[in-house]
């Protein structure tokens, strides 16, 4: 009888340190990135609030894994800045204008002046899109900064 009860307690012991993570009690609420099929709707963006743009593709493993980290982020800051997502399977013209050869691949432009986008790059704008991107699976601080940046530098 002991052993039953023993038995018992650790099952029911093993059931709940098995179930305890599987809930999602956190309060950060995620937003949708907007997509874009052009140019000319990340210009219409950029009249009112820097572009957060990242580029991916759902069968990337780091893609899904940057995915909610950028949700994240577009749920603090979404009256504040526009946050677009493109995938490049679909949109493969506008992955080349912007020469996108690796994915995740994320940047922010703070504005358009004379038809040419400025970029953030540590903390200051340049017009080197190669230079201001993220590739890769990037945390939440570095991406916050530049957003921080791109609404200060705009």
């Amino acid at each position: 009888m002991r052993n039953r009860i023993t038995i018992l307690t650790l099952l029911i012991l093993a059931v709940m340190i098995l179930f305890s993570g599987c809930t999602d009690n956190s309060t950060a609420q995620k937003s949708e990135l907007a997509t874009v099929n052009s140019i000319e709707e990340i210009d219409a963006m950029l009249e009112s609030a820097p572009v957060f743009i990242e580029m991916g593709a759902g069968r990337c493993p780091a893609c899904v894994l940057q995915k909610p980290i950028v949700e994240e982020l577009a749920a603090k800051y979404d009256d504040k800045v526009h946050f677009v997502y493109i995938d490049v399977d679909k949109q493969n013209q506008l992955a080349a204008k912007f020469n996108v050869y690796y994915i995740p691949d994320i940047f922010v432009i703070a504005r358009s002046d004379s038809g040419t986008y400025k970029y953030v790059l540590d903390g200051d704008l340049t017009t080197n899109s190669e230079q201001a991107k993220m590739i890769g699976l990037t945390q939440k601080g570095p991406l916050e900064i530049t957003i921080l940046d791109a609404l200060r530098l705009r």
